[in-house]
Parts: structure tokens; C-alpha cells; sequence
């Protein structure tokens, strides 16, 4: 947790936003920054958590204008969102709560998860996943390579990692194959595809290609007629592009396209520009409190998806985040079984259809 906070805090996340997502109070946040030698930045008057480019101000789902820099934190004290006395903040129990029950009677499915290892040093096996999933309740996973150091020109090993781990616990794990527009991608998407992948994982960042480059533009078409979903990194390392993305949906309407994290790198122009593209779905692991609640109060339910980001992200602090704030924003609970999972699984139901 230590680790992440800090990390988070570096990449520009606020203490108010840190002590939400950790459970904990902002002397606390701010000792552990300290103790890890982080300088920190000086705290501006208003207590509200805030973004400086915000569009102007829209009509906030209750029936008020919110102002569209600033997350209305005071609901976070409403009877809803207060975790009962002596219920710890971090406990499935709490999480319960938040969800009106709806996770013990709805499953829940995470959209964004790797397994096998990273150039970064980062590791996660399947026996792992499955333990930290167990941890929260969570039915199953997307899972996916990493950057794998053994990826060679088509990630035709770390997709293999990937397809042992779903043939351990197939009722559990959905195997997504991972290429590169700039190798010779063709045959390993045919061969992932014929076994039974289902779906795919491009990196733009790490694979160094273009959004809409050529032979990205010629994945996702084989994607859209194959009706595989793709997630796409969308997070650090990336620039401004929401133009780019609404181009590739405007262009290939069946594509099912999944932004992973959400855009938040584009914040806040992406909830606007591509709030209007139907196949375009909102995934949320380590997306800033701030930017998670523009997903929420802006995009339809519908097309949100639970995500974490294991092993770089967890299942608590995902699951925790995304039902603090779909409280904060509004989110009326009927939709609570389709964020955390029904969504995702009415999506792979309908590329099996193919």
C-alpha cells in the first residue's frame, strides 16, 4: 500500500484524493509521505479536491449544478457512504455497505489484470491472482501479458503464459492474447484467436506505436469483424488522445474498444469527447479519484467497467475506490452490479456470439 500511495502522490494525485482511497486520515498520509522522503507540495486553501482545466460547470445527477472542477466530498458523510462503528474502512464488509449488498448476490468480474512478468521486474502467477482476487469476492479476471522481457516480436510466449493460466482455472480466467503493430502480429492473432483468446491488449506506450497507425488500424478491424473486444492502454505515457480514439470508434463502429484507465491521461476533454461513441467502454483501474468521478458523473453506467490493474494495482483498493465514488457521484445502486462486473460479462457474451 505504502508504495502505491507514494507513487500516486508523485503522479499528482491530492492528500484529500489519497486519504479516500487508503482509509486513512491525511496526518497519516502525510507522515508516510514524509518517512519515504517525498517533498510535499504546498496545500492550497479550498478543501475540495480540484482539477484547474475543468470544462464549466454541468448538471450533476442530483438535480443540482456542480461546479466541474470539484468533487463534492461532503456526500462522502451522508448515512450511505459512513462505514458503521468499528467497521474498518479496508474490509469487504465496509464494501458491502457501499454496494448495498450487491456483490453478494451479483458477480463480480475485473476487466484488467496481467499475469507472468514485466521488464519492470513485476511478477503475477495465476495462484497469486486467484489469491487476491478470493481476498474481495471477485469471480474472475481479463487477464493478459505483461511487457514481458520474453515477448520477442509477437508475445508469442507471454500468450501462451497467459493461456496455461486460463486453462488452470478456466471458469475464472479470460485470456486476452497481447501483439505488436510493429511485428509480424498476423499469425500469433490468428493462432490466439483459433484457440479461444478473447480478446486483446495493445500498449501504445510500451509496443511504441501510434493509436491510429496503419497496422493498429488493421487490428482493430480484424477485431471488430472477429468480434473480439480490444483494451487499449490509455494511461501513462500518453498524450492527448481522445481525438485520436473517437476516430478509431467513429471509423469502426463494431468495435468493442476498451480504454485501459479510462483516458484519465486526457482529462478532462476525453468524458467529452467520447461520451457520444456507444462501443467505447470506460475501464477503471488507477484512475485518480477526481478523474474516476468525471467517468462516473459523465458516461452512461453502461459502458463503465471494473478494473484493477494487478499486480500494479489490487482488488481492494480498486473495488474500494470505485464504489466510494459511485456513491459520491450519484450512481444510482441499480447499476452497482453492472460497474462491478455485469457489464464486462454481457460484453464477452456478445463477442461469443460470433
Amino acid at each position: 500500500m505504502i508504495s502505491e500511495l507514494v507513487a500516486a502522490y508523485r503522479s499528482g494525485e491530492s492528500t484529500n484524493s489519497l486519504c479516500l482511497r487508503f482509509g486513512i486520515s491525511k496526518g497519516d498520509v502525510l507522515k508516510l509521505l514524509a518517512d519515504h522522503g517525498v517533498t510535499i507540495r504546498q496545500q492550497p486553501m479550498n478543501k475540495s479536491v480540484t482539477r484547474p482545466d475543468r470544462a464549466p460547470p454541468r448538471r450533476h445527477g442530483h438535480n443540482e449544478v456542480m461546479p466541474a472542477n470539484r468533487i463534492p466530498y461532503e456526500r462522502y458523510f451522508e448515512v450511505s457512504a459512513m462505514p458503521e462503528p468499528g467497521v474498518p474502512m479496508h474490509s469487504y464488509d465496509y464494501l458491502r455497505r457501499l454496494t448495498s449488498d450487491v456483490l453478494e448476490t451479483s458477480p463480480v468480474w475485473d476487466t484488467h489484470a496481467h499475469v507472468g512478468r514485466d521488464r519492470d521486474g513485476r511478477e503475477l502467477d495465476f495462484i497469486g491472482l486467484l489469491r487476491d482476487l478470493d481476498d474481495y469476492r471477485v469471480n474472475g479476471a481479463v487477464i493478459f501479458p505483461f511487457n514481458d522481457p520474453e515477448q520477442g516480436t509477437d508475445f508469442r510466449v507471454p500468450n501462451d503464459r497467459v493461456w496455461d493460466a486460463y486453462r488452470a482455472a478456466p471458469e475464472r480466467l479470460v485470456p486476452f492474447m497481447r501483439l505488436n503493430p510493429n511485428g509480424p502480429w498476423k499469425d500469433e492473432y490468428e493462432r490466439c484467436r483459433d484457440r479461444g483468446h478473447r480478446g486483446i491488449k495493445l500498449h501504445p506506450r510500451a509496443q511504441d506505436f501510434a493509436l491510429n497507425a496503419a497496422a493498429a488500424m488493421e487490428i482493430y478491424a480484424r477485431a471488430a469483424t472477429d468480434r473480439l473486444p480490444v483494451l487499449v492502454h490509455t494511461g501513462y505515457g500518453m498524450g492527448a488522445v481522445s481525438d485520436d480514439l473517437a476516430g478509431i470508434a467513429g471509423a469502426l463502429p463494431d468495435l468493442r474498444l476498451i480504454l485501459g484507465h479510462s483516458t484519465f491521461i486526457d482529462m478532462p476533454r476525453a468524458v467529452a469527447v467520447l461520451a457520444p461513441y456507444p462501443n467505447v467502454y470506460f475501464e477503471t483501474s488507477v484512475v485518480q479519484a477526481f478523474d474516476l468521478f468525471a467517468v462516473l458523473d459523465a458516461i452512461d453506467p453502461a459502458r463503465v467497467l471494473y478494473g484493477s490493474d494487478l499486480p500494479y494495482g489490487s482488488s481492494a483498493h480498486a473495488l474500494h475506490e470505485l464504489a466510494v465514488m459511485a456513491n459520491i457521484a450519484g450512481v444510482h445502486p441499480a447499476h452497482y452490479a453492472d460497474l462491478f462486473g455485469g457489464n464486462l460479462l454481457r460484453l464477452l457474451d456478445s463477442e461469443a456470439d460470433r
